[in-house]
């Protein structure tokens, strides 16, 4: 498998972090970068800080400031925010000679646009399994689950079993999706009511977990955001939801309270909710079309968008109000 020839398009946390994985497993693997974040990588080489126990790693991964017009690559692994992937696929589009690029980003929409850019049978789609945050040049990171790729027509393709077989070899665990598109929206469907219900308690997860009412809230939000799509015809993906949010509120809400107290919550959603402010506001957007489009009547996750965006506009206000102090 450490034949493959790896492109990482994105070098923030993610794209920093598989990197130096796929390296330091002997992947012929390169990281395009941009901007500052370049000239740290060129300097520094990829910085790696585990969150639990603050082990540090260097690793000299080879960097390009632009995308490869035409070196050959097995598969280009895409990890943008949202808010960049216009521009990204307008960057991508120049390299006709990759077979196979794996988007990473969140998305309610689907994969048409890159379809559109880069031809239905080059587009895979996945689901990163780390989070954390970058500190100066030193990513410090998590992981915490498996990752999940997928074909968007379901097939347990040659391709996939290969790049996931790459993948675990530099001990990033891979499980394979049967509908990655509803697989993204039922995520997306997830973060939603989660980020509102955090932007309301200040995007700490801690205080989310102190408050039962909205912990509730935005559970039923979720549920709300589930039903949209099933309306839709997205079959629930992964399976599991389907029974964990049949479970009732006073099952599920001191088990939930739980995990917001734990460090997954603390590092891969609530540092993501601070530092992505633009990206969760275009999932919004983007999954209220969806709603339109549903017919359905959602109360409590409409509630919920108000209430959210009500705290971001008062710390908001709140804030510009200190510095003209």
């Amino acid at each position: 498998m450490k034949d493959m020839k790896v492109l990482i398009f994105g070098a923030g946390v993610l794209g920093s972090l598989y990197a130096a994985k796929l390296h330091e497993a002997g992947t012929d693997v390169t990281l395009v970068a941009r901007g500052s974040r370049y000239e740290e990588l060129s300097k520094n080489g990829v910085v790696l800080k585990k969150f639990d126990t603050g082990e540090e790693s260097t690793t000299r991964v080879r960097v390009v400031e632009g995308m490869p017009a035409d070196e050959y690559y097995d598969v280009c692994l895409v990890l943008v925010q949202k808010t960049q992937l216009e521009s990204t696929l307008s960057a991508l589009k120049v390299n006709p000679h990759i077979p196979a690029f794996v988007f990473m980003n969140n998305t309610a929409e689907g994969p048409q646009a890159m379809i559109d850019a880069l031809g239905r049978e080059r587009v895979m789609m996945g689901h990163a399994n780390a989070g954390g945050e970058r500190v100066g040049h030193v990513v410090h990171y998590m992981i915490s689950q498996e990752m999940t790729l997928g074909e968007l027509d379901g097939r347990k393709s040659e391709r996939l079993v290969k790049i996931a077989g790459t993948l675990k070899e530099a001990g990033v665990d891979v499980a394979f999706s049967a509908n990655v598109d509803s697989w993204k929206r039922y995520h997306v469907a997830l973060a939603v009511p989660f980020g509102c219900a955090m932007y309301m308690n200040e995007a700490c997860n801690v205080r989310l977990s102190e408050n039962r009412g909205d912990v509730v809230k935005c559970l039923q939000g979720i549920r709300e955001a589930f039903a949209v799509l099933r309306k839709l015809g997205y079959p629930v993906e992964p399976p599991k939801l389907r029974w964990v949010f049949a479970l009732p509120n006073f099952i599920l809400a001191p088990l939930f309270q739980w995990v917001l107290k734990t460090d997954i919550a603390d590092i891969g959603m609530a540092r993501h909710l601070r530092n992505a402010k633009d990206e969760m506001e275009q999932l919004e957007v983007e999954f209220f079309r969806l709603v339109e489009k549903s017919g359905l009547d959602t109360p409590v996750l409409n509630e919920l968008r108000r209430q959210s965006l009500s705290s971001i506009q008062k710390k908001e206000a709140n804030n510009n109000g200190r510095k003209a102090g």
